[in-house]
């Protein structure tokens, strides 16, 4: 089964995206298996989970978050 935590958050917004038809047809595969496990999953539920999912494990996005932050509280 797949390893991935579906949440119900706020209001979503709409954006738009042109991915390659595999990346596209391995997605669908995935939000397949995710319904699988999840009742209720759709393309949007999963595609955010991916993106939380992705957005905890990456170091460098992380450095570059606390970096960015630090910036912020020193201000101009």
């Amino acid at each position: 089964m797949i390893d991935l935590e579906i949440q119900v958050q706020s209001e979503p917004v709409t954006r738009k995206f042109r991915i390659r038809k595999e990346v596209s047809d391995e997605f669908d595969l995935y939000v397949k298996a995710a319904q699988e496990k999840t009742e209720g999953a759709d393309e949007s539920l999963v595609l955010e989970a991916i993106l939380r999912n992705h957005f905890k494990r990456d170091k460098g996005f992380k450095t570059w978050m606390q970096s960015r932050d630090a910036q912020n509280q020193v201000g101009p």
